[in-house]
């Protein structure tokens, strides 16, 4: 049998593409007839606000502290990396090895030198008694200690000129000054210190080695420094000069020596910070091909090196070409756009009756934009495993299960797993990862009829995304540490998701404007005021809700409608015969006069008519939820009220111009959802059958078949998506319940008064 392309036609196959040749329009053109303006400016604004977040932070480093490479990473550039211990072990050899400062201490040293040169003044006035001059020299801390000691400084005391003595007293000071004396506690402070800066004021700083310093405790040291001193004067008065220099430099109570030198702790500890300020940053360098993180686990100062790495590898790159990046952000910008036009071409394709308000669109970009964000900033600013983003994933699937369907919601929940793995550059291992965290949330909140629902089925996603972690992790060679941290964090952020929608449940309820099924069972319950007042002032009406709700509920249910919608919506759709409940016949008593029989046909339809109107006022009176409200003004869609067409055509006169049917038909709307198309047929068939004498299976079937086809015919239906199919399930679930209603009872026959009694609880018991 030749093959394509070679095969031939069949006569069925030609027949067909003719058909679609001679079709007016494409594809496009029918997505162009299906979109609105509004929808489409919500995608086009999304779609450039997801580029924006995808080009966020520009290209980042994929790997994590506590990942497994499976290679050793070289580097790609040559760069420089900041070595901080080195650094700070730099600076702070730099500050210890920093001079001490010693400022001379100029009132010792003019003491000194006042007390020497008043020798020869004391030995002018005592010229005459060698004694007292000795004695008031004593005083004055310069001692004398033998004749020829005094005879000299008499001989230095009659000269004219003193410049002798005064010199030799300077030599002996410059001696004290070159040879510092400091005191040995500086030592202790400071003992890092191998250079001294000796100041003194109006000359200029010197500096010395440590070991040139003399201390005041140096016994040794100091019997040199003095020896040294005193050899400036005549020989006669070297042995005294010793003994007073000594004297001169010991304090008050004689038991310790003064420094010639004092430790200055403020320019010391300011040549310190100089010195530590002044070294620079030290640096590491590494060449291209240097291996930066080994096989195995990264350790942290991996990490950092290879950020370093990725940064200046950029800089290198946007300093040879400033469009470097260019075709990677338009190849992510069109995978965006892409991602974006493939969800609004299946929301419209296969959803259109999802496509809500411009509120509700404008709500769920938000949403979508602002988890995505999030997963974007946790990747770029923490170093949070690329794992926690299925919490976001978890969150905006959760919260989109409670608002759309679930074909729209796994629509947009994949597209932004798409979007995410992009965000966080993972690979497709975890864009699965996200899909299956999405499909537990979509299919376990496809209704939410308890509050613990939420969290149970958040339990059951944390199981799912902690197992695909660690799978995804054991198949991609990870750690056992690793493995266990991504997997608790997937499954603890999709169970906190969980958390977060339960809390949040009544907020995302006002703000898209749906209701849940718990909100339903809350307006099912008969303590509601709008129930409650129908139960009292139309009981008939009120039996009749109940009936039409169960019909309602069981086939919607049939055909994997919302049920618990159709029968909510159906306890509420006739609350407008409420304010004359009289005038419906479910209401009357039985032999009781129809007040319909005083009115004219026009004005009964009127009263008939106008109790969708009324219900619509009560609704909006008693915030019903929006979701009720087309129940109301639905249910009879735009069906002529046939009694009265009948009654005033009759009533029509040969002379009167004919009787329009519009004027005795509902002002609709026609059923637009499955779910208000269903309710209108369980409220037909319902009226229908309870006013039969002897509903027998076979007769609600007819009645049923022809109530349906009459709204068929009627074009009832034609605004709804209930296929023939459908309406063919519906059709039979009707007759199943209608006949487990309305079942045949046992007839009893006559006896005596007692069997008859017996008989009728009998038959109570049976009903019951």
């Amino acid at each position: 049998m030749p093959m394509w392309p070679f095969s031939r036609q069949s006569v069925r196959r030609t027949e067909i593409r003719r058909t679609r040749a001679e079709r007016v329009g494409t594809w496009y053109t029918y997505l162009a007839e299906k979109l609105d303006p509004s929808w489409l400016a919500v995608m086009l604004l999304t779609a450039a606000a997801v580029c924006l977040i995808l080009s966020a932070g520009g290209p980042q480093t994929a790997i994590r502290v506590g990942e497994s490479l499976p290679r050793t990473m070289t580097a790609r550039v040559d760069f420089e990396l900041e070595d901080a211990q080195q650094t700070r072990d730099v600076r702070i050899r730099a500050r210890d090895s920093s001079p001490n400062v010693y400022a001379l201490d100029a009132t010792l040293i003019d003491d000194i030198r006042g007390r020497l040169k008043n020798a020869l003044n004391l030995a002018k006035a005592d010229r005459d008694d060698p004694a007292k001059l000795r004695e008031d020299c004593a005083k004055n801390k310069v001692l004398l200690k033998d004749d020829a000691a005094v005879a000299e400084v008499l001989r230095l005391a009659l000269l004219e000129d003193t410049s002798e003595y005064d010199k030799a007293v300077e030599q002996a000071l410059q001696i004290l000054r070159s040879r510092p004396l400091v005191e040995p506690e500086s030592a202790s402070v400071r003992r890092t210190a191998t250079r001294a800066i000796l100041s003194a004021d109006g000359q200029a700083d010197r500096t010395c080695s440590v070991a040139q310093l003399a201390y005041t405790n140096d016994h040794e040291a100091i019997d040199r420094l003095l020896e040294d001193a005193a050899q400036a004067f005549p020989a006669p008065l070297r042995a005294g000069m010793h003994s007073s220099l000594l004297a001169m430099l010991s304090n008050e109570s004689g038991d310790a020596l003064r420094p010639v030198y004092r430790f200055d702790s403020d320019r010391t500890n300011h040549l310190m910070l100089q010195a530590q300020e002044s070294v620079a940053t030290q640096y590491l360098k590494y060449t291209v091909g240097d291996a930066l993180a080994d096989q195995g686990i990264v350790t942290r100062e991996e990490r950092n090196l290879l950020d370093v790495e990725q940064a200046c590898y950029l800089r290198q790159r946007l300093a040879q070409a400033r469009w470097y990046f260019l075709p990677e952000t338009l190849g992510r910008s069109f995978l965006a756009c892409l991602v974006a036009f493939g969800v609004l071409v299946y929301v419209a394709r296969y959803q259109e009756d999802e496509h809500g308000s411009i509120l509700r669109r404008t709500m769920t970009a938000i949403v979508v934009l602002l988890l995505l964000g999030l997963s974007r900033w946790t990747f770029v600013d923490t170093e949070a495993p690329r794992h926690v983003a299925v919490g976001y994933q978890a969150l905006a699937a959760a919260i989109l299960a409670v608002v759309y369907r679930p074909g729209v919601v796994f629509a947009l929940s994949a597209g932004l797993a798409a979007l995410i793995t992009l965000a966080v550059q993972g690979g497709i291992g975890h864009f699965v990862l996200l899909l299956a965290v999405s499909g537990t949330f979509v299919f376990g909140l496809r209704e939410v009829r308890s509050r613990g629902r939420i969290v149970m089925v958040g339990l059951l996603a944390s199981l799912v995304a902690a197992s695909t972690s660690a799978c995804l992790g054991v198949v991609e060679g990870q750690s056992w540490q690793y493995v266990l941290l991504i997997a608790i964090a997937a499954g603890g952020t999709a169970l906190l998701a969980a958390f977060v929608v339960e809390g949040m449940l009544p907020i995302i309820e006002r703000v898209f404007r749906v209701r849940t099924g718990m909100t339903l069972l809350a307006w099912c319950d008969a303590n509601k005021p709008l129930l409650r007042m129908m139960a009292a002032d139309a009981p008939g009406t009120y039996n009749h809700s109940l009936l039409v709700g169960a019909l309602a509920e069981a086939s919607a249910e049939a055909i994997d409608a919302d049920g618990l919608l159709a029968r909510a919506g159906a306890y509420y759709h006739d609350i407008g015969k409420t304010n004359k409940p009289e005038y419906f016949v479910e209401n009357q008593s039985a032999g009781e006069a129809s007040r319909h029989e005083r009115l004219s046909p026009a004005m009964s339809v009127l009263i008939i008519i106008n109790h969708v109107k009324d219900g619509i006022e009560m609704a909006r009176e008693y915030h019903i939820p929006d979701a009720l409200k087309p129940f109301i003004a639905e249910h009879h869609g735009t069906t002529l009220v046939e009694y009265f067409y009948h009654a005033a055509s009759r009533q029509r006169k040969p002379d009167d111009r004919e009787i329009s049917d519009t004027e005795y038909r509902y002002p609709g709307p026609k059923p637009q959802s499955r779910e208000t198309a269903i309710v209108m047929l369980a409220d037909g068939v319902e009226g229908a059958v309870r006013a039969m004498s002897e509903p027998t299976p076979s007769r609600i079937e007819d009645v049923v078949r022809e109530i349906v086809r009459k709204r068929l015919l009627d074009g009832q239906l034609d605004e709804c998506d209930l296929t023939f199919k459908e309406l063919a399930v519906v059709e039979r679930s009707l007759v199943k319940s209608l006949c487990g209603i309305y079942h045949s009872r046992i007839v009893y026959p006559e006896s005596d008064e007692e069997d008859e009694r017996e008989s009728r609880k009998s038959a109570v018991r049976s009903v019951s």
